[in-house]
C-alpha cells in the first residue's frame, strides 16, 4: 500500500450538489479513525482519477450521477480502476451489471434467486404478455434512488407511463408485477470468515397504499433514530432462506466488500429480490448503518471494517501478483 497505517489517505468520490449526505457521513467516520481524506467531485473524475490513484491508499466511490445521469455512474469507477485506484466495493464491471435492473433480473433468475415476474419495454406501444396484469411497477432500467418508479393500476396507465419513462430517461423500462407485502433491506458485508448478512431491516413508510419506497421518501433527512425502519424478526427457516438467497445473489452478481438488496416479502412467505445496490446509502440513519448497529457495529467501526476488508483484498492481490511475477 502507498502509506503507512498512521498516514493512510482515503479518497472519497461523490456528486457535488447531490441531496445524499453519504460523503459527509463517511468522511466523518474516516477522520474519526485518524485517516486523511481527499474528496473529489465525480464530475471531475476524468481530470482527477490519476491523482486519486497516486495519492490514496483506498478510494470510496459514492457517485450519484455522472454528467447528470444515474445510468452513467459506473463509468466513474471504471475510470478509477483504469488509473490503478484501489476502489472499495464492487468492481466497475459488477456495478454495470447491478445497475442494469433488466440484466440483473435475468442473472438472478438463472441462478435461482426469485424476482417479480416482469418484462422489458423499449417502445411505448409494446405489447406486454397477457399474464403480466396490473397493478404493475415500472422502473427505468438503469436508475436508482427510485427515480421514475411508477405504480400503474390499469393497462392504459402502463402505456402512458412507459412512454413518459422512455422519453425522460432514454433507457429501457422494466415492467414488473406488483408484489404486495413487506419491504425489506438486506445488507451484506464481506469478511475473512465469509459473507455476513446483517440483521434485516423492514421499512414502514406512511401514506402509501402499496407502501412503495418513492424518491421523495428516500430523499427525506433522518437521524440515526427513526421510527419508519425496524428490525424484522423472521422464523429460523425464513431467516436461513433469506440469508442463503442474499449470499447467492451477492456471489452471482460478482459483488465485493458490501452491498444491499431490496427485497419484497409476500404474504405467502416468499422473498422477491427487487434490486441490488452496489452503492447503498452510507448515511448514519440508512439501512446499512442501522443494520450494522443492530449487529453491534457502530458507524465508525462499520467504516473501519469496510476499509480493512478492501485493504486486505488488495494486499492479497498484490502478494499473488508478486509471487507469480506479474509485478
Amino acid at each position: 500500500m502507498k502509506n503507512s497505517s498512521a498516514a493512510m489517505r482515503i479518497g472519497v468520490v461523490h456528486t457535488a450538489g447531490s441531496p445524499c449526505g453519504c460523503a459527509e457521513a463517511v468522511v466523518g467516520g474516516i477522520k474519526t479513525l485518524g485517516y486523511e481524506t481527499l474528496i473529489v467531485d465525480s464530475e471531475d473524475i476524468l481530470l482527477r482519477a490519476e491523482e486519486l490513484a497516486a495519492k490514496c491508499d483506498l478510494v470510496i466511490d459514492h457517485t450519484d450521477t455522472f454528467l447528470g445521469w444515474g445510468i452513467l455512474r459506473p463509468f466513474v469507477r471504471w475510470e478509477l480502476e483504469k488509473r490503478g485506484a484501489r476502489v472499495i466495493g464492487s468492481s466497475a464491471r459488477a456495478c454495470f451489471l447491478a445497475d442494469d435492473k433488466i440484466e440483473t433480473k435475468r442473472t438472478l433468475n438463472t441462478s435461482g434467486v426469485p424476482t417479480p415476474p416482469g418484462a422489458a419495454a423499449t417502445e411505448a406501444n409494446v405489447e406486454l404478455p397477457p399474464w403480466l396484469r396490473p397493478p404493475l411497477i415500472l422502473k427505468p432500467a438503469c436508475e436508482h434512488m427510485s427515480r421514475g418508479v411508477t405504480l400503474a393500476a390499469t393497462r392504459a396507465e402502463v402505456k402512458i407511463a412507459i412512454g413518459a419513462l422512455l422519453e425522460n430517461y432514454c433507457q429501457p423500462v422494466l415492467v414488473e408485477m406488483f408484489i404486495p407485502g413487506r419491504e425489506l433491506a438486506v445488507s451484506v458485508l464481506d469478511s475473512p470468515e465469509g459473507l455476513e448478512v446483517l440483521p434485516i431491516l423492514e421499512w414502514h413508510p406512511e401514506g402509501e397504499d402499496y407502501r412503495i419506497l418513492t424518491e421523495e421518501f428516500k430523499l427525506q433527512e433522518y437521524g440515526a433514530e427513526r421510527e419508519d425502519a425496524q428490525r424484522i424478526i423472521l422464523s429460523p427457516l425464513q431467516q436461513q432462506e433469506l440469508e442463503s438467497l442474499s449470499r447467492k445473489a451477492f456471489r452471482t452478481l460478482g459483488l465485493r466488500d458490501y452491498a444491499r438488496f431490496d427485497v419484497r416479502f409476500s404474504p405467502a412467505g416468499k422473498f422477491y429480490f427487487l434490486e441490488a445496490n452496489t452503492t447503498p446509502s452510507l448515511e448514519t440513519g440508512e439501512a446499512l448503518a442501522l443494520s450494522a448497529r443492530w449487529a453491534g457495529v457502530d458507524y465508525v467501526h462499520l467504516v473501519k471494517r469496510m476499509l480493512e476488508t478492501s485493504r486486505r483484498r488488495y494486499d492479497v492481490d498484490y502478494t499473488s501478483q508478486r509471487s507469480s511475477g506479474r509485478c
